[in-house]
């Protein structure tokens, strides 16, 4: 049976989202990418390409997933850390980052 990539990578983001559930959240709200990659077991780089191409839903209590493979850490999905204080009450808007590795 052959699936089209959008089937693929449907599947892939069901069971990113099904792993958001039981990754540990570190402190800052975050989720790292390598404790994705053990709970699922799918290539970290699949995993940050489908990050980057699909909307997952990240679990009330995680801000973002972060790539933690470097020494510099960065902000793969979610929202984007800042170190402002606005004082905007409304919920932080979650969106894809990618290439901040700056």
């Amino acid at each position: 049976m052959n699936h089209t990539e959008e089937e693929i990578r449907e599947r892939y983001r069901k069971a990113i989202e099904s792993s958001l559930q039981k990754a540990p959240v570190r402190t800052g709200e975050r989720i790292y990418l390598t404790d994705l990659w053990a709970v699922t077991s799918i290539p970290e780089e699949i995993i940050i390409e489908i990050l980057s191409s699909c909307e997952v839903k990240l679990p009330e209590e995680v801000r973002c997933i972060v790539d933690d493979r470097r020494k510099k850490k960065r902000v793969l999905y979610g929202e984007k850390e800042s170190n402002e204080q606005s004082g905007n009450t409304k919920q932080p808007r979650i969106r894809k980052v990618q290439g901040e590795d700056s």
